[in-house]
């Protein structure tokens, strides 16, 4: 996979926040992850600085007030090639293998597999 979608789960949380604000500063950033659980702002910098290394980031001066960082890549695109690794990794690349331990293990109810067929018959 392309290092730019070799995302870790900590960073994966400061692309969620990009993802969902747009361009956002260091201090923006931290505050938002501070909401869910207090983060070390320097660990955030070095975080961004990864991903700006991978080309997921693209980091620029904010009117001498430090930096304004923005996704180099959607969330969608990342989910497609999050999703086809995990596939490949774990099923061999089928997803019907997926969906069926999901179906044995009951971790998908009728209602969620009945809204999957008909979404399926819908795009026939």
């Amino acid at each position: 996979m392309d290092s730019k979608y070799n995302i870790t789960d900590s960073e994966l949380e400061i692309m969620q926040v990009l993802w969902n604000k747009g361009s956002s500063t260091l201090g923006d950033i931290v505050s938002e992850l501070d909401k869910t659980k207090k983060r070390n702002k320097n660990t955030v910098k070095t975080l961004i600085y990864r991903l700006v290394d991978k080309n997921a980031v693209e980091s620029k001066k904010n009117n001498g007030q430090g930096f304004l960082y923005s996704p180099l890549i959607t969330e969608k695109k990342y989910l497609s090639k999050a999703n086809t690794s995990f596939l490949k990794k774990l099923y061999k690349g089928s997803a019907e293998k997926l969906l069926l331990n999901f179906v044995e293990n009951k971790t998908v109810s009728k209602e969620e597999l009945q809204n999957l067929l008909n979404f399926l018959e819908s795009e026939e």
